[in-house]
């Protein structure tokens, strides 16, 4: 284990559990088993940047962020709006409107500058 994967780990972890998400949903989302992404958190596994980035996109943080040693980076808001309440969420669905609202703040910022 590297310092770099556990710091991920739990950096993904603590949005995982913040968010009431269980692994196994986020194993879903990955295209993998619970206990894969569980090594994940463990920072036993490196994760892979494809699955870094979905991650970055369903909390709606930076990737970044994630590999830093500070919690405090990880103040996403978005993600609590689009959580339905039947306890059943579209990951997917989530991650995209995330990355969609991102790119039209960059594009926004550039046309103001």
């Amino acid at each position: 284990m590297n310092k770099l994967d556990i710091v991920i780990g739990s950096n993904l972890s603590f949005l995982r559990e913040r968010f009431g998400y269980t692994q196994g949903e986020m194993g879903r989302f990955l295209g993998i088993s619970q206990p894969a992404y569980s090594k994940y958190e463990e920072g036993k596994t490196t994760i892979p940047p494809e699955a870094l980035e979905k991650l970055a996109e369903l909390y709606y943080v930076e990737e970044y962020d994630l590999m830093q040693d500070d919690k405090s980076l990880l103040q996403p808001s978005l993600v609590y709006a689009y959580r339905k309440q039947d306890g059943e969420n579209d990951f997917e669905a989530i991650a995209k409107f995330h990355r969609i609202v991102k790119n039209y703040t960059l594009m926004s910022n550039e046309i103001c500058e």
